[in-house]
């Protein structure tokens, strides 16, 4: 019988008894993952991207990969490994906590030995749930495609996103269904093979054998065991929130009333990077050891094991492996303080971007946006370009008129005297009803001898030819040396590359695989949620420049100032303006330590 009641109470004792073990098997792993697992499922990974020809695989690139033979094998692998890592931790925490067939519990490192002696069978394990779980999941991925295609596919997405029309309710309602059939099914699916691991350790099986006796030992009893597990992953689930958001507010309280003494501030600011580090290791560790005991308790129940049927004898020379990785990983942690803090930089000379001008206030890409930028402090202007039907080049950030001016009709089967008198202003405000779409030559008028010009190529399959046209245009204008030619499609710049060695280009990043660092661009301009210290050191290797997109508010974009970012795209450049302003006013020292505490926080 599972008791919900008493299950948490025996997976905390199981944590008391054996915490020396089970942290430092934590803290082993932590390390084996970093130095050898982690680097060789990249590199594995990587060759098998190279193998499309390319090192990276980026935004509009990625759905044509996901349906490739080599996509779909990439996408196996990865499930697999991440399965696997995950099997490795919990199965040494699981040895720890279980004796073996004369009635030793396993030491951390034996059990690490173990788990890598184990490492083939643990290998195939994972590799057959994922891929049941993938076989399963194909079918509805695969209907979702085409219901969105059905649906959603004459708007252009960033209406969709904007303006929800009826059609977008339809495909969400359906995404619900989709949602509650793939929990259902794989859920149970989960459920039934949720012991196959313990059984595979401590019954010594293979694994379609373990797999076939977790069935057995979950029939009749899954509905309490998704009850029990549920349940404590909610209460786990909740450890890292409240940790961050006691720190997030300890940090920021603290800083409220603190004195200006640069002296302490830094030794706070250690203090609390060292508690935040160890409450997070902390926070971590009763995860994942709550996790793994939960599984070897309800394995336990069902079979009435408390041991295993093997013997396993830990390596000779097992205390010195031990004191070894722990050298290492103290070694590694310095290296890692010291990488951090050599990534800081005192400059604070970032690119203020106005992204299709100040979208914030004015309708996009008009001229009253392009300039209330100027008017704002931008020092470049991002902007959209496209072409009609009869080639002339216009500033026009979706596919078609819709969301600007109801018109569904794509842009390249519109003549360029249809928009003479088009109104793209009043669906913003009223007052800006005399907005009229921009020609790319109009634009660079406006910005000649203001600001430079940052030009995202909105390519289509129906416009083979706008890289040249626009090359040969900015050519005319003279304005080559003032612009950045942007893109999410690589080859766009490429193209711009062979067209014009010397024009500086910039790779929007939205969602990648691969290596985004090292690529044949001047800078890569990423969203927030991809900019972090470690990659920021990757790309300071390659020498690229790092922009950030999109941000509107002051907290944020003082964070990315504060890790050193070169240039920020927001809809208000004027806000950039005096979060910049004020970092001016800083001294040296202060600019430093703000860096570092938005390092943490």
């Amino acid at each position: 019988m599972i008791s919900l009641r008493a299950m948490p109470r025996h997976i905390l004792a199981a944590i008391r008894y054996h915490r020396r073990p089970l942290l430092a098997f934590h803290l082993y792993f932590a390390l084996l993952s970093i130095l050898l697992l982690a680097p060789f499922s990249a590199w594995l990974l990587a060759g098998l991207i190279h193998l499309t020809g390319s090192d990276m695989i980026g935004n509009e690139e990625l759905l044509l990969f996901a349906i490739n033979p080599v996509g779909v094998l990439w996408l196996l692998l990865s499930a697999t490994l991440a399965a696997m890592l995950i099997f490795l931790q919990h199965a040494g925490m699981m040895l720890i906590a279980t004796r073996d067939a004369r009635g030793r519990f396993h030491t951390a490192a034996g059990a690490l030995w173990v788990i890598c002696k184990r490492l083939p069978q643990l290998l195939k394990l994972s590799g057959m749930q994922v891929a049941a779980h993938l076989a399963l999941l194909a079918p509805v991925l695969l209907l979702l495609a085409w219901a969105f295609e059905q649906l959603l596919g004459g708007y252009d997405i960033y209406f969709v996103v904007n303006n929800y029309p009826p059609e977008l309710w339809q495909f969400l309602a359906l995404l619900i269904i989709a949602g509650i059939v793939v929990a259902l099914v794989n859920g149970s699916l989960y459920l039934r093979w949720i012991l196959a691991l313990p059984v595979m350790l401590l019954e010594n099986l293979k694994p379609i054998a373990a797999l076939k006796r977790s069935a057995e030992l979950t029939c009749g009893a899954r509905r309490k065991i998704a009850f029990t597990v549920l349940s404590i992953a909610g209460v786990v689930a909740t450890i890292p929130l409240l940790v961050s958001f006691l720190f997030d507010n300890l940090g920021w309280l603290i800083f409220q009333f603190l004195p200006p003494q640069h002296l302490l501030v830094l030794a706070v600011i250690v203090g609390l990077l060292f508690s935040y580090a160890l409450v997070n290791l902390a926070a971590g560790f009763l995860g994942v050891s709550v996790n793994s005991l939960l599984i070897l308790k309800l394995y336990h129940r069902r079979c009435k094991r408390n041991r295993g049927v093997t013997i396993d004898d830990e390596p000779r020379h097992v205390g010195y492996f031990a004191v070894g990785i722990e050298a290492v990983l103290v070694i590694f942690a310095v290296v890692q303080v010291v990488v951090a803090l050599q990534v800081f930089s005192p400059q604070d000379d970032v690119l203020n971007i106005a992204h299709r001008g100040n979208a914030w206030d004015t309708p996009e890409n008009t001229e009253f946006a392009i300039k209330r930028a100027i008017a704002d402090g931008a020092h470049y202007v991002e902007l959209d370009v496209r072409h009609t039907a009869d080639g002339e080049l216009v500033i026009l950030h979706d596919r078609d008129l819709l969301r600007i001016a109801g018109d569904r009709r794509p842009i390249w089967q519109i003549q360029s005297n249809e928009l003479a008198d088009l109104d793209v202003g009043s669906w913003f405000r009223d007052d800006f009803r005399a907005a009229r779409i921009l020609t790319l030559a109009e634009a660079v008028e406006l910005l000649r001898g203001r600001a430079g010009l940052y030009l995202e190529i909105k390519g289509a399959p129906q416009m083979p030819n706008l890289v040249a046209k626009v090359m040969a245009e900015l050519d005319r204008l003279e304005f080559t040396e003032e612009t950045v030619i942007a893109s999410l499609a690589g080859t766009d710049l490429l193209q711009a590359k062979a067209i014009n060695a010397d024009i500086r280009t910039s790779l929007l990043v939205h969602t990648s695989v691969g290596r985004v660092e090292g690529q044949p661009f001047n800078t890569l301009a990423l969203r927030q949620a991809l900019v972090t210290p470690s990659r920021l050191n990757r790309i300071r290797q390659y020498d690229h420049e790092l922009h950030v997109w999109t941000l509107n508010d002051s907290a944020s974009m003082a964070r990315m100032v504060d890790f050193g970012v070169d240039g920020i795209i927001t809809d208000r450049p004027d806000l950039l303006a005096a979060v910049l302003e004020e970092r001016a006013e800083m001294s040296t020292v202060e600019r430093w330590l703000y860096r570092l505490k938005h390092w943490i926080w």
